[in-house]
């Protein structure tokens, strides 16, 4: 692109820092992400085809302009569908579009009020006590054993749970609906194979399907739930809402609404447990909890990449980007910017700005599920704490993390509970 001779002109070790970007990989990404925003904090990278913007300032301004930046590209699949995939989805009747995320205004602002009269911390608050009851079954399933894998046995499916209380889910997918979320999120944000996506797409359509028969189990017998209020707000008219955008904001919200949540609950864990000082703190002063959990969403950032697509020509920091070009937002590298947080690159709890990151977004397409994932770490870490104050992590274990461009956590987490 035209200007990518301008990015030459800072060397990143013999090469830009578009060269040397590893957009899939996440081991080596927050030293590379720091060399970024000093040598080159706008860059382009080949591979994606898109200008990767680092600094806080920077995104923050992107964010807060959707005038000039586009989200109807934030949950395109970064590697195009092949035509055969392509075929597989539409023959297999799938027809989700954008609703919330990757809307833009009049549309954005016409979905997200219905959504918002809904998904707010008021209802939230009023699951407050069931939260903590599905967090307290799932840690009774602990008892008795001496060493766990966090992620599969509390993390990984205990937001879902709590999600489908709130939409009027079945409890018992949990687990299934899982599934086809990680499936859904390695299509967009992975490099799976053609074969991975021809399968992935199939399940895909089985999503899509069970996304519309949990619409379908409530007409007629409306409750006090999300998919509920959706029905009652449309109440006919597809002017309000039609049912393909109803359908498509139930898909949405059951993919989003427990993702971040899980991910960012095993790598706060594992922040606080790596740091036992931290853990320590905790125990003796539950009162820091809240501030711990955006300790954790800033270090440990549970979605580490967003974007934008230019509505016109732009200049950010000196660099021309063209009309129509893909943004990737690094929301890791914003959440550790030296020019707003001291020392980035350390866990601490007691950390005075630690609210001030952007692991929520911002501007209008703000995460309307943010105090949900907030209610429901708090929660968890109440418990947890008051459970095993002796938790600690399992020695010598090797952390896995995601192999993708979207989002992060542990795969697996081995502690030992304690007494």
């Amino acid at each position: 692109m035209e200007n990518t001779m301008n990015l030459q002109r800072c060397p990143f070790s013999g090469k830009s820092a578009g060269e040397e970007f590893q957009p899939y990989e996440q081991e080596g990404m927050f030293a590379f992400l720091q060399k970024a925003r000093q040598e080159e904090p706008v860059f382009y990278n080949k591979e994606l085809n898109a200008w990767v913007v680092t600094k806080k300032e920077d995104i923050l301004a992107i964010f807060k302009d959707p005038d000039r930046f586009s989200a109807s590209n934030s949950q395109s699949p970064v590697n195009q569908y092949s035509e055969e995939v392509k075929r597989i989805l539409t023959e297999g009747g799938f027809t989700r579009e954008p609703t919330q995320a990757n809307t833009d205004r009049p549309k954005h602002t016409r979905i997200r009020n219905i959504a918002g009269q809904y998904l707010n911390m008021k209802v939230f608050a009023k699951y407050e006590s069931k939260i903590r009851e599905l967090t307290q079954r799932q840690l009774d399933a602990l008892e008795g054993k001496q060493e766990v894998d966090l992620v599969s046995e509390v993390t990984y499916e205990l937001p879902a749970k709590v999600l489908f209380q709130i939409i009027g889910v079945p409890e018992e997918a949990s687990y299934q609906v899982k599934q086809w979320a990680d499936n859904r999120f390695n299509m967009t944000w992975g490099k799976p194979t053609e074969e991975e996506t021809q399968k992935g797409a199939k399940e895909l359509l089985d999503y899509w399907n069970f996304c519309k028969g949990v619409v379908a189990a409530r007409e007629g017998n409306l409750g006090d739930d999300y998919v509920s209020h959706l029905l009652r707000t449309r109440n006919g008219d597809d002017n309000i809402l039609t049912m393909n955008e109803l359908h498509s904001m139930v898909h949405g919200v059951l993919l989003a609404g427990h993702e971040t949540t899980s991910n960012g609950s095993a790598s706060l864990l594992w922040a606080l447990l790596k740091d036992r000082t931290q853990w320590e703190k905790l125990v003796a002063n539950p009162s820091l909890i809240s501030n711990a959990i955006e300790e954790g969403l800033r270090y440990m950032t549970p979605f580490i990449t967003w974007r934008r697509k230019t509505l016109t020509d732009v200049e950010i920091r000196g660099i021309k980007i063209p009309e129509g070009s893909t943004i990737l937002l690094s929301l890791t590298s914003a959440n550790h910017d030296e020019d707003l947080f001291d020392c980035p690159m350390n866990f601490d709890i007691e950390r005075k700005n630690a609210r001030q990151h952007l692991a929520f977004g911002n501007g209008i397409h703000f995460c309307m599920g943010a105090p949900l994932a907030r209610l429901e770490m708090k929660i968890l870490l109440e418990e947890l704490i008051a459970r095993y104050p002796n938790l600690a992590l399992l020695e010598d274990q090797e952390i896995e993390w995601p192999h993708n461009m979207g989002f992060r956590g542990p795969k697996k987490l081995m502690v030992k509970l304690g007494k």
